[in-house]
C-alpha cells in the first residue's frame, strides 16, 4: 500500500482537477447533459455560479463590515440569506415587469438632486456634527471623473424606488389573514438539508449510447417549449429629444444680465438678489479651483476683491459670482494634459509609439491636436487631453509622482501606469481657494418648448406615414 500511495494520490488529484474543469464550464451542457442549475425561481433558472457569484459578494461586504474573515460555523447562515435574497429579487424584477411599474430619469435626478439625497450617497459628506455639506455634495455629482460611480449609483437608486412603488402598489390591495401569518411563520422556521450524489455522465462511453432519430423526435416534442423563439420586430426610429432649447437657456441668461445690471448700475445689494431669485440658498462659499467651469475661472481669476462676474456655466446651469478674494490652502491643485497610449498590443510597442509621440512634440507639434488624435482616453482626448484640477489621492500613483514634481509648462517623457504610457503635460499648479457668494438659475424646459418639440414629432409622423418614413426624415434632416 505504501509504494501505491503516490500514485493513488496523484490520480486522485487529478481526477479532482478534471472534475473542478469540467463542473466551472459549459462542456457538460454541449456533451447533452444537465447544466450546472442549483435552483428555478418562477420558471427562471438560476445556476450554480450566479449563487456562487451572491455569496462571494456578500462574504467581502461582511468582511469589509467586521475587519474579518466569515466563521465557518455562520456559513448555512449565510447561504440562506443569499438564496432568499435571489428569489426575493427574481421575483420583484417579474412583478416590475407585469404590473409595468418604471422610473424615469427626472425621477432618479430629483431624489439624488433633491433636499434629503440618499443616506448612501451624502453619508461621505456628512462632518462629525451631523452637517450635510451639500456644496462638496454636488461639486462630486458633477465631476466627470465621478461619471462611473454615478451611473452606479443611479441605479442603485432606480432598484430602490422600483422596490417602494411594487410595495406601494401591492400594499395598497392586500388584506393579510391570520392563516397567512401562521403559514409564513411555519415557512421561515422549517428547513430541509439534503444529502445528494453527482452522476457524472462522462463516465459512461459514448460507445454505449444508442440515440436515434425517433429518441430526438420524441425529445423534441417533450421539450419543444425550449426551441420556442420569441416574436421580434426590427425598429427604426426618429428622436425628438425633450430637453430644454436654446431659447429657454438665453432666457436664463437674460435675466441674469438683467440682476447683474441692477446690481452694478442701480446698486442692488447681491444677497438680497439671491434671497429672491437663485434656485440656490444664500451662503459664502471658500470653493476649490476643481469647482468652477474653465470660463468661470478665467473671469474670477481676472476680477478684484468685491467684483461681480457672470453669468457663466455651472453645474446648476448658470450663475452670477460675487468675488472676495483668494485664502491659502493646505492642498495644492494641478493641472495637466495627457496623451494615453495603450492601444498597440504590447508594451514594448506602446512604448515605442509614446516616445514617437513625445518626440514629435519636443519637435513642435500641437499637444491638443495631437491628444485628439492619438490619446486612448476618450474623455479627454476630445478636450485636447485636459485633465482639469485635481490633488494628490485623484491618480494612480506614478501619474500623480509626475504631475506634481514636474514643472508647469515642460513636457515629460512617457510615464508607465496601469493603464499604459502617458505623455503629460502640467498646466497649472495652486495652493489657495476662492471665497465667493453665488446667484444661480437652472435652464428649464418652457411649456413653449415642450409644445414645439411635440409637434416636430406629431407633423413628422404625419408626414411619414405620407411619404416614406426614410425618405421623410432624410428631407428633413433627422437621424434614423
Amino acid at each position: 500500500m505504501r509504494s501505491l500511495a503516490p500514485a493513488f494520490i496523484i490520480t486522485v488529484g487529478a481526477l479532482f482537477v478534471l472534475f473542478m474543469v469540467i463542473s466551472d464550464s459549459n462542456v457538460l451542457e454541449a456533451l447533452g447533459g444537465k447544466t450546472n442549475y442549483i435552483g428555478i425561481v418562477n420558471g427562471k433558472e438560476i445556476s450554480y455560479q450566479e449563487f456562487q457569484t451572491a455569496l462571494d459578494r456578500q462574504l467581502e461586504n461582511l468582511k469589509q463590515q467586521t475587519g474579518q474573515d466569515v466563521d465557518e460555523s455562520q456559513m448555512d447562515q449565510i447561504r440562506e440569506q443569499v438564496w432568499e435574497s435571489i428569489v426575493n429579487q427574481v421575483l420583484i424584477e417579474q412583478a416590475v415587469e407585469k404590473f409595468g411599474i418604471t422610473v424615469s430619469d427626472e425621477e432618479i435626478k430629483e431624489i439624488i438632486l433633491g433636499e434629503n439625497p440618499p443616506d448612501f450617497l451624502k453619508q461621505n459628506f456628512v462632518d462629525s456634527l451631523g452637517n450635510f455639506n451639500r456644496q462638496l455634495y454636488e461639486q462630486a455629482l458633477f465631476d466627470p471623473r465621478n461619471k462611473e460611480a454615478l451611473v452606479q449609483a443611479e441605479e442603485f437608486v432606480r432598484q430602490q424606488r422600483l422596490t417602494q412603488k411594487l410595495q406601494s402598489y401591492l400594499l395598497a390591495g392586500i388584506v393579510v389573514t391570520e392563516d397567512e401569518v401562521k403559514q409564513k411563520f411555519i415557512d421561515q422556521n422549517i428547513s430541509m438539508e439534503a444529502d445528494y450524489v453527482l452522476f457524472d455522465v462522462n463516465s459512461v462511453p459514448e460507445s454505449e449510447i444508442q440515440v436515434t432519430d425517433a429518441d430526438l423526435k420524441a425529445y423534441y416534442d417533450k421539450n419543444i417549449h425550449l426551441y420556442k423563439q420569441p416574436p421580434q420586430r426590427k425598429l427604426q426610429f426618429v428622436l425628438f429629444p425633450n430637453v430644454p432649447s436654446a431659447d429657454d437657456t438665453n432666457l436664463v441668461i437674460k435675466n441674469l444680465q438683467n440682476i447683474l445690471r441692477k446690481i452694478k448700475e442701480e446698486g442692488a445689494d447681491f444677497k438680497e438678489m439671491v434671497d429672491i431669485y437663485s434656485e440656490i440658498p444664500y451662503s459664502r462659499d471658500t470653493l476649490s479651483v476643481q469647482y468652477f467651469t474653465p470660463e468661470a475661472l478665467k473671469l474670477i481669476n481676472a476680477a478684484n476683491a468685491g467684483d461681480v462676474i457672470g453669468p457663466v456655466p455651472a453645474p446648476q446651469g448658470f450663475t452670477l459670482y460675487k468675488f472676495y478674494g483668494k485664502v491659502p490652502s493646505s492642498e495644492t491643485f494641478a493641472r495637466a494634459s495627457h496623451i494615453l497610449i495603450n492601444q498597440h498590443g504590447s508594451d514594448e510597442k506602446n512604448l515605442e509609439e509614446a516616445n514617437k509621440v513625445y518626440n514629435r512634440l519636443i519637435a513642435g507639434e500641437d499637444f491638443a491636436k495631437l491628444a485628439k488624435e492619438l490619446s486612448a482616453d476618450p474623455g479627454s482626448g476630445k478636450n485636447g487631453g485636459d485633465l482639469g484640477f485635481f490633488t494628490k489621492g485623484m491618480m494612480v500613483k506614478e501619474f500623480e509622482d509626475a504631475v506634481f514634481n514636474g514643472k508647469v509648462g515642460e513636457i515629460q517623457k512617457p510615464v508607465k501606469t496601469s493603464y499604459g504610457y502617458h505623455i503629460i503635460k502640467v498646466t497649472d499648479k495652486i495652493n489657495y481657494k476662492y471665497v465667493v457668494e453665488r446667484l444661480s438659475m437652472q435652464v428649464k424646459q418652457s411649456a413653449t418648448t415642450k409644445d414645439r418639440i411635440f409637434n416636430q414629432a406629431n407633423d413628422f409622423s404625419f408626414l411619414a406615414n405620407k411619404n416614406g418614413f426614410e425618405s421623410e426624415a432624410k428631407l428633413m434632416g433627422y437621424e434614423i
